[in-house]
């Protein structure tokens, strides 16, 4: 199920089984469709949309898109400014061999704890990238499929 107003796909089972996002209705019987509250927006979600709704849906999944990309592209972003500093991490880990020592790791040598840091740095930078790249791509590839059912006339809710 997907919320009209901001477009955020809702695992049916997950919100059942929480009685806060099942609004009370005094006087409901069998033929009452059932309705939930958005955990994110605070909007009722019914099946049977209406066309104004399926309209106001597309127009969320295009702005959950615009957020997929700008995810993706951050991510990727994270990843070049990581693989920079591993690019710079190896070369000051190389000056932590002293020539003067017969080219013999100086563990104590502000080379070397630059280069530490840096490797520490362009893991998480790199690991992040990674993470956004991959929320950004599957974001991106839902709310295409839901653009494309949308269009075609066959999104049931």
């Amino acid at each position: 199920m997907y919320c009209y107003h901001c477009g955020k796909k809702i695992d049916e089972a997950k919100i059942q089984s929480d009685p806060t996002n099942i609004p009370n209705v005094e006087g409901a019987n069998k033929e009452t469709t059932l309705s939930f509250i958005c955990p994110r927006c605070g909007h009722l979600i019914h099946s049977g949309a209406s066309e104004l709704e399926v309209k106001s849906l597309a127009s969320a999944a295009h702005a959950e898109m615009q957020r997929g990309r700008n995810s993706f592209a951050s991510g990727m972003g994270y990843g070049l400014i990581g693989t920079i500093c591993l690019v710079i991490a190896i070369i000051f880990f190389r000056l932590a061999h002293k020539p003067g020592l017969n080219y013999a790791l100086q563990p104590e040598s502000a080379e070397f704890i630059v280069s530490m840091i840096l490797f520490v740095v362009c893991t998480i930078l790199i690991v992040l990238g990674i993470i956004l790249v991959t929320k950004g791509f599957v974001k991106q590839k839902n709310n295409k499929t839901l653009l494309d059912s949308i269009q075609n006339g066959t999104f049931y809710q």
